[in-house]
């Protein structure tokens, strides 16, 4: 996976309540998107998944703001998801 300036930031966010639950539920849609795909959840479909959310970001020119948007929480979802696969 390429570096991105931002992953070592969200990895360090912190984890309030109310963003664990926002994670919760892109993780769920990640897998369902997985397993949607005839692809089963593991650590190398995962990280193929987040090379690929975090090339489309780079494209459009995505920047990580002071706040945590749907964005920042994807990818840390699917951070999470791999630390537990």
């Amino acid at each position: 996976m390429p570096e991105y300036s931002f992953l070592p930031l969200l990895s360090r966010a912190p984890w309030a309540p109310g963003l664990a639950a926002a994670a919760d539920q892109h993780a769920a849609a990640v897998r369902d998107i997985l397993e949607a795909s005839g692809l089963p959840v593991t650590r190398a479909t995962l990280r193929d998944y987040l090379d690929g959310f975090l090339e489309a970001l780079e494209e459009a020119g995505w920047q990580l703001g002071p706040r945590l948007d749907w964005h920042a929480q994807r990818v840390l979802a699917v951070q999470r998801l791999i630390d537990r696969a």
